[in-house]
């Protein structure tokens, strides 16, 4: 069975964007619009990775990566942070929550399905 990735992010259109990007690069996709529902999500469908996206609302994707990270059954669960911000102070703050990378978006879909691909293998 192909790999599952949860696409944390509170903009639809992202989240449609990457579901398409890695729906056609042949993982599964689910999706959660905020901080409060992927922490709802993960323990119940266990993703194989996690883009979580900084800026959320009410919670930002720091603190859920924090609170995965530091829960034992889900703490290996890789946590890719997208921003579409590229600065020292994300990337320092994103390594602080536990992720295992920082994307900066503007660096396009392709390379961050290769990012994908060397943290879970091919699908």
């Amino acid at each position: 069975m192909a790999p599952l990735i949860l696409v944390v992010d509170d903009d639809q259109m992202n989240r449609e964007l990457l579901e398409i990007v890695f729906k056609r690069s042949g993982y599964r996709v689910n999706h959660a619009s905020s901080g409060a529902q992927a922490l709802r999500v993960v323990p119940t469908e266990p993703p194989d990775l996690i883009l979580l996206d900084v800026r959320l609302g009410e919670m930002n994707g720091y603190d859920v990566c924090q609170t995965i990270k530091s829960d034992p059954a889900t703490g290996h669960i890789p946590i890719i942070l997208l921003s579409a911000a590229n600065s020292d102070e994300e990337y320092n703050s994103a390594r602080a929550a536990g992720a295992d990378e920082f994307f900066p978006k503007m660096r396009g879909w392709q390379p961050l399905v290769e990012l994908v691909k060397s943290k879970l293998g091919s699908a």
